[in-house]
C-alpha cells in the first residue's frame, strides 16, 4: 500500500490554456497537530470539487489549485521517496531553521518554512502563464494560527516593496476551522496535557517507547488495532498507524504540542489583520476572515471562544461588514477533529466560506 503523501495539489489542468481564468485564486492549507496532509484528502477533494461545480456569480473567469503540505516534520518517507523529501526539505529549510534543518521544528520556525512553501507554489504558478495570482490561506486547530502568522508577515512584507502589487502576494482572505489561535493552554485538554509536555525530555521519551511497541507490528495490523480501539475509519487509521510508526512524527507533534502551549497565548494581530472601519493604507486591501467553532471543543475554551467573538468578530447579521464573521456550530455536532469522519458536510460549509471571500475580493479590486 501507498505511503501517506506528503502534499497534496488539486488544481485543473485546464486553466493554463488559451481563453482559460484569467485570474487563480490558490487555497493554501495548513493542517493541525498532528501535521499529516493525508487526514485531509477527502476534504480538499471534496471542497475542491465543489469550488469547480459552478463558477463564481460575479466572474466566472477564475479557478482554484488548493495546495496542502504536511508540516516539517511529519513527512514519512522509505526507500526512493525518503530521498526526494530529504532534497526538498534541504532546500527549503536553508536559512529558516535554528536547527540547521534537524527537527523537531518550533511553531515560528513552521511558520517560516509555510510562508516560504507558500511562495514557491505561488512563483510556479506566476510562471505557468498566469497573470492574476491571489491567495486564501485556509488551517485547521493550530493551523489557524499559522495562517494568521503568514498573512500578517506576507502583509509586512508587501508593504516594504516598492512594487508591492505587481511583485508581493496578495491574501484575499482566510477560513479558520476550529481555530486555536489565543489561550490554548487554557483549553480543557491543554490543561491536563501541559504539565506531561512540559517534563524533560517527555517529547523523546513518548517517542522512543512508541517505536518499540510498534516496530514489529505490521502497519496493517496497527490500522486495524486503531480501528477496533478507537474506532477510526480505515482511511484516517491508515495514517495515524504510519504517523505511530514513523521515525519522527510522535516527537515532533509532542516537542509541538508543548511549543504551541508557550506560543498560543494573547491575541498578537492588530488591525491590519482583523480589520477596522476606515480604510488601510497597505497596498492590498485587508484580507477577509471567516472562523467555524466546534460548539463544544477540547482545545478552545468556551471562554476563549467568546471573548475573541466578542472583541474581534461577529456572529450576526447588521453587524459592520469589515469585523470577521465567526461562526459557532449550534446544530451538526462537527468535533475539533472534523477531517476523520466529517470532511463532506465541512467541506460544503467552507465552500460558502471561500466564494464569500472571493466575492469581496473581486468587490475590491
Amino acid at each position: 500500500m501507498d505511503l501517506p503523501a506528503s502534499t497534496i495539489h488539486l488544481r485543473n489542468a485546464l486553466s493554463s490554456v488559451s481563453g482559460g481564468p484569467r485570474r487563480t485564486y490558490i487555497i493554501y492549507f495548513v493542517t493541525g497537530n498532528p501535521g499529516l496532509i493525508e487526514y485531509y484528502r477527502p476534504f480538499l477533494t471534496h471542497l475542491f470539487g465543489l469550488l469547480h461545480s459552478s463558477p463564481s456569480p460575479s466572474s466566472p473567469a477564475i479557478d482554484y489549485e488548493i495546495y496542502g503540505r504536511s508540516l516539517w516534520g511529519f513527512e514519512i518517507e522509505r526507500g526512493p521517496r525518503k530521498k526526494e523529501a530529504e532534497a526538498e526539505n534541504d532546500y527549503s529549510l536553508s536559512g529558516v531553521t535554528s536547527t540547521g534543518g534537524k527537527p523537531p521544528y518550533t511553531v515560528r520556525e513552521q511558520v517560516e518554512l509555510s510562508k516560504a512553501a507558500l511562495k514557491r507554489v505561488v512563483a510556479a504558478a506566476r510562471a505557468s502563464g498566469n497573470p492574476d495570482v491571489r491567495v486564501i490561506l485556509m488551517g485547521h486547530s493550530m493551523g489557524t494560527y499559522i495562517s494568521l502568522e503568514v498573512m500578517r508577515r506576507l502583509r509586512a512584507e508587501a508593504e516594504a516593496q516598492i512594487d508591492a502589487k505587481n511583485d508581493s502576494i496578495r491574501v484575499a482572505g482566510a477560513a479558520l476551522l476550529f481555530a486555536t489561535i489565543m489561550h490554548l493552554a487554557k483549553s480543557s485538554s491543554g490543561r491536563k496535557m501541559s504539565p506531561f509536555l512540559a517534563l524533560p525530555h517527555f517529547a523523546l521519551v513518548v517517542s522512543f517507547v512508541a517505536r518499540i511497541l510498534t516496530v514489529f507490528v505490521p502497519t496493517t495490523f496497527l490500522a486495524m488495532i486503531i480501528q477496533r480501539i478507537v474506532g477510526f475509519p480505515p482511511a484516517p487509521a491508515r495514517v495515524t498507524a504510519e504517523f505511530v510508526k514513523s521515525r519522527r512524527g510522535v516527537e515532533q507533534a509532542l516537542f509541538m504540542a508543548n511549543d504551541e502551549m508557550k506560543e498560543i497565548t494573547i491575541d498578537k494581530w492588530d488591525a491590519d489583520i482583523w480589520g477596522a472601519a476606515h480604510a488601510s493604507p497597505h497596498p492590498h486591501p485587508r484580507p477577509t476572515l471567516r472562523f467555524l467553532f466546534a460548539k463544544s471543543d477540547h482545545w478552545v475554551a468556551d471562554e476563549t471562544r467568546e471573548e475573541l467573538i466578542r472583541l474581534r468578530g461577529s456572529q450576526r447579521n447588521g453587524s459592520p461588514d469589515w469585523l470577521p464573521r465567526m461562526e459557532v456550530d449550534e446544530s451538526e455536532g462537527w468535533p475539533h477533529g472534523f477531517c476523520i469522519r466529517h470532511s463532506i458536510p465541512v467541506a460544503e460549509r467552507v465552500c460558502s466560506y471561500v466564494r464569500d471571500i472571493v466575492e469581496r475580493d473581486l468587490g475590491a479590486s
